[in-house]
């Protein structure tokens, strides 16, 4: 499989999608300019569907993601969503905007508070930046809807994934 993420700290620290490294025996990380590390999976929470994944790339300066605010949020907001569609089209980005601010979504039995945008999201592109005009990460793709649905796709908040990222990095998975 393949995904997309956002390097968070300086230390090698990436969040990704809970979904897109679920099952996997080995992960690697390609970065923009196509250098590769060797994952490790620090720690997931399923319920909020956020991974993190570290990178030992201590000899390779990194740049890191700006987190911002999503609670300010408002419908009709200009946004970009920047990731890797069909796990082959790196760093593509793609403009929409917020089309709702709360939108509670059930996704196999679990109901997830997200951002609900109109960027193009394709597979691939989970776990990628979701970028307000400031050029601040506010969120995380997550999904969109398919089945005949078009410009719906959807975004974790980065004001509740920031809570949890910082958990999973201090203790490991939050489903333990």
């Amino acid at each position: 499989g393949a995904g997309s993420g956002v390097i968070i700290s300086a230390e090698g620290y990436i969040v990704t999608n809970y979904h897109v490294v679920e099952g996997a025996t080995a992960i690697t990380v390609r970065l923009s300019n196509g250098t590769e590390f060797a994952a490790f999976l620090v720690g997931f929470d399923v319920q909020s569907d956020i991974a993190v994944l570290w990178i030992n790339a201590e000899k390779y300066p990194l740049t890191v993601a700006t987190l911002g605010a999503s609670f300010d949020l408002v419908v009709g907001e200009d946004i970009l969503a920047i990731g890797n569609p069909m796990g082959s089209l790196g760093g593509t980005v793609t403009e929409g905007m917020i089309s709702a601010t709360a939108r509670r979504i059930s996704v196999g039995g679990n109901v997830m508070t997200l951002l609900q945008i109109s960027a193009p999201v394709n597979p691939g592109n989970s776990g990628g930046p979701l970028i307000n005009t400031k050029g601040e990460v506010v969120g995380v793709v997550s999904m969109k809807l398919a089945n005949g649905y078009e410009g719906i796709g959807f975004a974790i908040p980065s004001d509740g994934a920031v809570e949890i990222l910082e958990a999973i990095i201090e203790f490991g998975n939050a489903d333990n």
